[in-house]
């Protein structure tokens, strides 16, 4: 599968987290993701692991027990199952992927053109 920019779209999934899916194999899935500044992600957790890498902005991640000030060009790793949310202090552009794919987020691809 290959997704050009300019076929991907926003999502907004709760007020100020918006995600764009970008790729998915048989293993994993590749997603975007825009959080405004000012905006929380509620803490959570799912069957995924989750590898992200922050592209731009600032936040405060909690995972787990333990609480993370990231910048641009910093990462993390969550395993499946740990609770985690953030505080977003800087509009912030980050990339994910997730294994298994997360299916909940497979209507979030682009769609209309194949390459």
């Amino acid at each position: 599968m290959i997704t050009k920019n300019e076929d991907t779209a926003w999502h907004e999934l709760i007020p100020g987290i918006s995600v764009s899916t970008l790729v998915h194999g048989e293993k994993t899935l590749m997603a975007r993701f825009e959080l405004k500044e000012h905006s929380f992600l509620p803490v959570h957790s799912h069957m995924h692991e989750q590898t992200g890498y922050l592209i731009s902005g600032r936040m405060t991640m909690t995972i787990g027990t333990q609480e993370h000030h990231f910048g641009p060009g910093d990462s993390w790793c969550i395993a499946p199952g740990v609770e985690h949310g953030a505080v977003i202090h800087e509009t912030c552009l980050a990339i994910e992927v997730f294994s298994p794919v997360r299916k909940d987020y497979l209507p979030y691809l682009p769609t209309g053109k194949t390459y």
